[in-house]
C-alpha cells in the first residue's frame, strides 16, 4: 500500500516537473519575441538606411538621357554614279563604296537622317536615270541603309518624278528595308507625323517641301494632297499640334525650301522657320539649295532652338567639272561639292524630365570624284578632317577639301 502510494506520488512530482518546464520555456521564449520586436521598433538608424537604399534605387531608375542626332543634307543619284555602282556580271548594282568613309559616323549616332532626293520606281516603266527625273536602283535604298541611316525625309522637288506610282513604291521600298520615311505617303496617313521613342526621349519628325517643280499637275488634287506634305502654314500647326497632344519630347522639322546655289537663306525660309520655332519647333533642318547655308541657335522662351536653313549636298555628282559646262561659273559651282554632318546632342534631367538641346558640333564633308580600279567612276563622301592630311587623298583633293572646310564652317559657325 505504501509502495503505490509512494508511485503515485512520484508521478505528481514529475508531472508537476515537466508542467513548470514547459511554463518556464513559454514564458523566456515570450520574453525573448517581445525584445526582439522591442529591437525593430526602436532602430532608427536601420530605418534611415533602407530610406537611402531606395533614395539611391530611385535615382538609379531616373538617369539623365543623352541622344545624338546625326543629321546631313541630299542624296542624290546621277548617272554617273549609277554607272559606277553597276556589276555587268550579276547585273547587279553596289552603292556601298561612296558611304565608306562615314557609315561609323551614322551607325554609332543614337538616330541618323537625310534627305533622299529622287524615287526608286524600279526599272520597268522607268529607266534608271538622273536629272531632271531622278530614279535610283533599290540598291540605293540598301546602301543608305547599310550607312547607318534611320529616317529619311521624302518630300522634296524630285518626288514625284516618277508620278504617283513612283511615291508609293519608293516609301514601301524604305518601309521594306527598316527605315522611316517622312514627307511623303503610299496613302494618306493617320497623322503624317512620325513620333520615336529614341532611348527614352521621345521624338517626333515632320517634313514638308517648299516646291514639286510643276509635277504636282500629273496628280489627282486628293492625292496630292493625302500622299506629298507641301509647305502649308495650317498643316504644319496642325502637325506641331498633334505632336504636342502626344506630349513628346522634341520636335524637329525637316524642310526642302530655299533658292538653289543661293548660299544665304531667303525671306520665306527666315519667316516660315521663325513661325515653326515660335510655334513650339526645336529643331529645323533645311536642304534644297545643293549649297551649305548658315545655321543658328536661337533662344524663345529661354529655350535654345536650332535652325540649319541648308546643310547641301552629302552625296551627288554635282561639282564644279559637271556644272561649269553647262554655264555655273566656277566660284558658284564650287560649294556643291560641300556638305556637313549636324550633330545635335539632346539631354533629358532624369529628376525633373526637362529636354534640351546640350550640343552641336558639324563635320565638314567633302565628295571625291575619281575612277575605281575597273576604269568606272566612283563617289566617295569624306570627313574632311580625317583625310586632308591623308596620303590616300591626292594634292588636288586635299586643296579642295581645305576650301571647302573653310567655307562650309563659315556658314555653319556665323551666328553660334
Amino acid at each position: 500500500m505504501r509502495k503505490r502510494r509512494h508511485k503515485k506520488r512520484n508521478f505528481l512530482i514529475t508531472l508537476i516537473l515537466i508542467v513548470s518546464t514547459i511554463s518556464i520555456a513559454y514564458a523566456l521564449n515570450a520574453a525573448g519575441n517581445e525584445k526582439e520586436s522591442d529591437n525593430i521598433a526602436n532602430e532608427p538608424q536601420n530605418n534611415t538606411n533602407n530610406e537611402q537604399k531606395e533614395e539611391v534605387q530611385e535615382v538609379v531608375k531616373n538617369p539623365d538621357i543623352t541622344v545624338n542626332i546625326a543629321a546631313t543634307g541630299d542624296i542624290m543619284f546621277h548617272p554617273s554614279q549609277i554607272e559606277g555602282a553597276y556589276d555587268a556580271s550579276t547585273g547587279t548594282y553596289d552603292f556601298t563604296n561612296s558611304f565608306k568613309e562615314v557609315k561609323g559616323i551614322f551607325q554609332n549616332a543614337d538616330l541618323a537622317i537625310a534627305n533622299f532626293e529622287g524615287t526608286t520606281a524600279g526599272d520597268e516603266t522607268y529607266a534608271y536615270q538622273g536629272y531632271p527625273l531622278f530614279n535610283a536602283p533599290d540598291e540605293a535604298l540598301e546602301a543608305i541603309k547599310g550607312a547607318g541611316f534611320d529616317v529619311l525625309s521624302t518630300a522634296n522637288n524630285h518626288c514625284l518624278d516618277t508620278r504617283k506610282a513612283g511615291v508609293i513604291r519608293t516609301v514601301e521600298q524604305i518601309n521594306k528595308l527598316g527605315m522611316d520615311n517622312i514627307g511623303t505617303y503610299a496613302k494618306k496617313p493617320e497623322t503624317r507625323v512620325l513620333i520615336k521613342n529614341v532611348k527614352g526621349i521621345k521624338i517626333a519628325f515632320m517634313s514638308y517641301t517648299e516646291m514639286v517643280n510643276g509635277l504636282e499637275a500629273h496628280m489627282d488634287p486628293a492625292d496630292l494632297d493625302a500622299m506629298v506634305n507641301i509647305i502649308d502654314e495650317t498643316k504644319m500647326k496642325e502637325d506641331i499640334a498633334y505632336a504636342k497632344e502626344q506630349k513628346v519630347d522634341l520636335i524637329v522639322f525637316y524642310l526642302h525650301w530655299g533658292i538653289e546655289y543661293s548660299r544665304t537663306q531667303s525671306e520665306f525660309q527666315e519667316k516660315t522657320a521663325e513661325m515653326l520655332l515660335n510655334e513650339g519647333v526645336d529643331i529645323i533642318l533645311g536642304s534644297h539649295p545643293h549649297v551649305i547655308q548658315p545655321a543658328e541657335s536661337i533662344e524663345i522662351n529661354g529655350e535654345r532652338k536650332f535652325v540649319a536653313y541648308s546643310m547641301g549636298n552629302f552625296l551627288s555628282n554635282q561639282r564644279v567639272e559637271t556644272l561649269v559646262p553647262y554655264g555655273m561659273s566656277e566660284e558658284e559651282a564650287k560649294y556643291t561639292e560641300d556638305g556637313v554632318i549636324i550633330n545635335i546632342e539632346v539631354e533629358k534631367k532624369g529628376e525633373t524630365g526637362e529636354v534640351s538641346i546640350k550640343d552641336i558640333k558639324y563635320m565638314p564633308l567633302w565628295v571625291y570624284k575619281g575612277v575605281d580600279e575597273n576604269g568606272l567612276p566612283e563617289h566617295i563622301v569624306y570627313p574632311i578632317d580625317d583625310f586632308v592630311e591623308s596620303e590616300d587623298v591626292n594634292q588636288n583633293a586635299k586643296s579642295r577639301m581645305n576650301r571647302s572646310y573653310k567655307d562650309t564652317m563659315a556658314q555653319m559657325e556665323a551666328s553660334n
